[in-house]
């Protein structure tokens, strides 16, 4: 429960403090059945959440999330950025196709624990310094406004 949170926010944060790149994959042969989350796009939300990040980015074969699916669509436009997410009704949608249900997933989650998130093109490691530049990159999931700042 809360003190295993904790245990894992010190550990990275000492690993973090440390000069250390912790990695963290799911799929891993040391994975024991307690610590099953599903899919390293939700695990990388969880932590992200954990340890409080500002920015989330997940780099896939794709460039972002489109309006419809481009592999299917040559008509299918990029969106740039997700004001705010809302996946009602949304599970049979052709936005969710491939591994981008997983994708929105985390994206909730993210921004849920105010983290911003990303999602762009692996293809070029390079384009992750244009995204902590807050350049135009792939699609930019912002942090849902508060209640009042909605009014």
């Amino acid at each position: 429960g809360g003190s295993r949170k904790a245990h894992f926010h010190n550990t990275l944060a000492r690993l973090l403090e440390l000069g250390a790149l912790p990695v963290i994959n799911e799929n891993d042969t040391v994975s024991t059945d307690e610590i099953v989350i599903g899919d390293n796009d939700t695990l990388s939300a969880i932590v992200s959440a954990t340890v409080s990040a500002d920015l989330l980015i997940l780099l896939s074969d794709i460039d972002g999330l489109y309006d419809r699916d481009p592999r299917r669509d040559p008509d299918a436009k990029l969106i740039e950025t997700v004001p705010v997410i809302s996946l009602a009704g949304d599970k049979g949608s052709e936005l969710a196709t491939g591994g981008m249900v997983t994708k929105l997933h985390a994206a909730q989650i993210a921004t849920a624990a105010g983290c911003e998130m990303v999602i762009a093109n692996g293809e070029k490691p390079e384009v992750l310094y244009d995204i902590v530049d807050g350049k135009r990159v792939g699609t930019r999931f912002l942090i849902p406004k508060s209640e009042e700042e909605l009014l």
